[in-house]
């Protein structure tokens, strides 16, 4: 036996049972989360664009600064669909069999809101629109019954799933008008290039039971509405470039237009103060408070990171504070309580800034979130 087998037995003898000491085997275990979310918990959307095929979306305690779970959402994930009556989670994604490249499969991906693991699925057709996030590609009709997905090929439709049932139910053309905003049970608007809105009524089964076509309520050549509303209550608030607000109201299954009323004086306008961003635009309910990312900029700037947060009262129609944010923002996002957080991230920036909506303090900043913020939702 030559001398380097004879020591490997002799530290085999003299340290065995350490080693056998040092390696436990390690156990395992699934943790789970509350049925009710903490309003300070809030969802963050990374896109991950320089690798797309993994999306992916972070649970954050915005208290604490600490990530509660994750969900991998997939290839060119744009948004969480988050049902109000069932505890799911549902994310339309587009995967290829041989991961960037081979045959494509779009689905709808159903995971489970107390541990976050996948529990289901429903093949689409593989047709969804993808592109930069925003809170427009799909929805769910308001009594989380129906899901829709916004499909351009470039011909534009509407995929319909019913998530209940996990089946997919139909498609429903569209032709000239893009992006869902759901307005009740069965209904859904879509903004239309010549400045109107299609309105399209499901019945029972998931099929078109009407489709009717508003009058422009905007000149898209003059100053277009952004496909980043926001909704406050049973209205949607569309915001034009030039910083005018649209109210629309959806009265027995019709659109119905409020006056436009501005966001900017004239005086700001002389300034270069603009809109912009990814998700520009945030409500909170209760208060009926409207909250605008805006920064200074010339013409066509509109994907420019803000540096304020102005805020709105919505019936008013007048500005009530104005919030200097910490660091730049292409999202924004405002919890539901009644001690809201203001939620900023910028896409350049894998980060979480949190401040109290209520000063504009400035609380904390969550780091490591991912690679790129695409939107930031709530509950």
């Amino acid at each position: 036996m030559c001398c380097r087998s004879v020591l490997l037995v002799c530290l085999l003898v003299c340290f065995g049972d350490v080693a056998v000491a040092q390696f436990q085997r390690d156990s395992t275990s699934v943790a789970s989360l509350p049925g009710e979310y903490n309003p300070h918990w809030v969802w963050v959307d990374d896109m991950s664009f320089f690798h797309m095929i993994d999306g992916r979306a972070y649970l954050v305690d915005a208290d604490r600064g600490r990530v509660l779970g994750m969900l991998s959402t997939g290839g060119i994930f744009n948004k969480l669909e988050l049902p109000t009556n069932t505890p799911e989670i549902y994310a339309a994604a587009t995967f290829y069999s041989r991961g960037t490249r081979g045959e494509r499969t779009d689905v709808i991906t159903i995971f489970d809101r107390s541990n976050l693991s996948a529990i289901g699925e429903v093949i689409i057709p593989a047709k969804r629109h993808t592109s930069m996030a925003t809170i427009a590609h799909s929805t769910l009709t308001d009594d989380d019954r129906f899901m829709l997905v916004y499909n351009m090929t470039p011909a534009q439709s509407v995929t319909v799933v019913n998530i209940q049932k996990r089946e997919f139910t139909g498609e429903i053309s569209t032709p000239g008008c893009a992006m869902i905003y759901a307005v009740g049970e069965r209904q859904f608007n879509m903004l239309c290039g010549d400045g109107s809105l299609m309105t399209v009524t499901l019945d029972d089964s998931g099929a078109t039971a009407d489709k009717v076509r508003s009058a422009p309520f905007f000149d898209p050549h003059v100053d277009p509405v952004t496909e980043k509303p926001v909704r406050f209550g049973d209205q949607w608030l569309y915001v034009s470039f030039d910083g005018f607000a649209h109210p629309v109201h959806i009265v027995d299954g019709k659109p119905e237009f409020g006056a436009p009323w501005s966001l900017l004086s004239d005086a700001e306008r002389e300034q270069s103060w603009r809109i912009g961003g990814a998700q520009h635009l945030a409500a909170h309910q209760q208060r009926g408070l409207l909250y605008s990312l805006v920064h200074q900029g010339g013409d066509d700037t509109h994907k420019d990171p803000g540096t304020e947060v102005w805020v709105y009262d919505i019936d008013a129609k007048v500005r009530v504070q104005r919030i200097e944010l910490a660091n730049l923002a292409t999202s924004i996002q405002v919890s539901q309580d009644d001690e809201p957080l203001l939620l900023t991230a910028f896409i350049a920036v894998p980060a979480l800034d949190v401040y109290d909506a209520s000063t504009g303090e400035h609380l904390r900043t969550v780091g490591e979130l991912g690679e790129t913020i695409g939107l930031i939702q709530t509950h």
